[in-house]
């Protein structure tokens, strides 16, 4: 991705005590503590605390004066002073009246790590909020699952939808591709054909300045029916410049790529679930990001056998899978290990075989959210399972 300019923010952290503990009490805590965190990332406060420390007990009344109901919050304590017993009933008064919050040992050595995932994660979310998103016309009419109200986008995500006509792009008067498109897709044969997909590009590009747009989502089919050029190497290559874009118009999967950017900052991969059985599952589209593929060609667009689209070699050994449901109460999370890199005619040219879970399977088997799932290479489920529990969204995984 291309580098942003993060918010400056810091975790709020409130040491608490009983009533009249002397000073020494919270000046050795800070000496003992300040090792968990980056000391860039946090401030140590008296009010409206993100993460609350427990250092002795008696300290209940204290915490519960300081949180607010429908927030989330990180309690710390340890074995010393009953700081662990005033951290669990703390915890339970907070779980009686909808305030969520996970209790962490201070003292474990995974701790600071877990805390690192939850600042950043913590400073996605905020990222998010203003954030305006591009539907380039309408959802695609397969997407019968996939839908999401805008007022619901931007109560609960703070992204805000903008609707585009097609109308609006005029690509027989763009005359100039820039060269990076050109350099980036160096291996096309035709270059005729690269000279449309960068029309498409550029067209699109040239909303975002114009609606002042974070992320897109593009209804591509009836312009390949149409014209017989597709939109897969824009798609690709406006991942690929930090731009989070989905296509068939799936918002909601436009929404979990915003997410992703901003609380992973990386964009992820878009893939149709082409199957699931045998303990493995195949995922499958043609508009992947390069900077996640090791290689790639150009090949045909699957569905049409038109334009050029994108067939390569996803990077890594372990993949992070993930969706929205379409109220976005909920999200699915897991990891998955990759076995194979299929080049099957019979589905969308970037392939990628995993192993899944049984709790995995039983999710896309039994109780799927949709077709369309997100995959990042790598490991980031306590990632995005923090930040959806700062957006009150329910961990399915």
């Amino acid at each position: 991705m291309t580098s942003k300019e993060f918010i400056k923010e810091r975790l709020k952290v409130k040491l608490l005590a009983f009533p009249n503990a002397e000073l020494s009490v919270f000046d050795k805590a800070k000496k003992k503590y300040i090792g968990l965190f980056n000391p860039e990332e946090m401030e140590f406060v008296n009010d409206k605390p993100d993460v609350l420390m427990f250092l002795t007990g008696g300290s209940e009344h204290v915490a519960i004066e300081s949180v607010q109901e429908f927030r989330f919050y990180i309690l710390l304590a340890s074995r010393d002073a009953n700081s662990w017993a005033a951290a669990t009933e703390v915890k339970a008064w907070m779980n009686q009246h909808n305030i969520r919050s996970i209790l962490l040992d201070a003292d474990h050595p995974d701790t600071s790590e877990l805390l690192s995932e939850y600042y950043h994660a913590f400073v996605g979310v905020k990222r998010l909020h203003g954030q305006r998103l591009g539907v380039v016309g309408s959802p695609s009419p397969w997407l019968v699952a996939s839908g999401i109200n805008p007022y619901l986008l931007q109560s609960k995500l703070g992204i805000e939808q903008i609707d585009i006509s097609w109308d609006n792009i005029v690509f027989d008067e763009i005359q100039q591709v820039a060269s990076d498109f050109y350099s980036l897709f160096s291996k096309a044969e035709n270059k005729q054909e690269l000279m449309e997909s960068g029309r498409i590009y550029e067209g699109l590009a040239s909303l975002i300045p114009f609606y002042r747009l974070n992320a897109m989502t593009v209804e591509c089919f009836p312009m390949v029916n149409k014209t017989g050029h597709t939109a897969c190497l824009a798609l690709s290559k406006l991942n690929y410049d930090g731009i989070p874009t989905a296509c068939e118009a799936d918002v909601c999967s436009a929404a979990a790529m915003m997410f992703a950017a901003e609380v992973c900052n990386t964009i992820p991969w878009m893939a149709n679930i082409a199957h699931v059985g045998e303990g493995k599952g195949l995922l499958a589209h043609c508009t992947a990001p390069v900077n996640h593929l090791t290689s790639f060609k150009l090949d045909t667009h699957f569905e049409t056998g038109k334009g050029y689209a994108i067939s390569g070699q996803l990077k890594g050994e372990e993949v992070t899978i993930f969706r929205f449901d379409s109220m976005l109460n909920k999200i699915f999370v897991t990891k998955a290990k990759v076995v194979s890199i299929p080049k099957s005619r019979k589905a969308c040219r970037t392939q990628v075989e995993v192993e899944l879970s049984q709790t995995a399977i039983k999710y896309f088997t039994e109780n799927p959210f949709g077709n369309h799932h997100m995959v990042l290479p790598g490991n980031w489920t306590k990632r995005l399972e923090l930040a959806a529990q700062l957006l009150s969204i329910e961990v399915v995984s």
